[in-house]
């Protein structure tokens, strides 16, 4: 793995991990492109966020519904595409 390039975070940018509890994800407005901020060495993660998360994933999936994943259709996907760049 390559050494990260080392660049000045925007004060934004710290806000927002200091935000998420050492975690930011961010959109760069022109093209789009998520990238995720990552605070180093990770704060520890405590038992009440993992749960708040679980519950927060829960509420969603009742709201929104989830599409089970069809192991076949993702297989099939795979081969087609390992065919094509052959």
């Amino acid at each position: 793995m390559e050494t990260p390039h080392k660049a000045p975070l925007t004060p934004e940018q710290i806000a927002a991990i200091n935000a998420g509890g050492g975690f930011a994800q961010c959109e760069d407005p022109m093209t789009h492109v998520l990238y995720h901020l990552i605070q180093f060495p990770p704060t520890a993660i405590d038992d009440d966020y993992v749960r708040q998360k679980i519950e927060e994933a829960y509420a969603d999936a009742a709201t929104n519904g989830f599409e089970r994943l069809d192991m076949a259709a993702v297989k099939a996907e795979l081969n087609r595409r390992l065919a094509a760049k052959k």
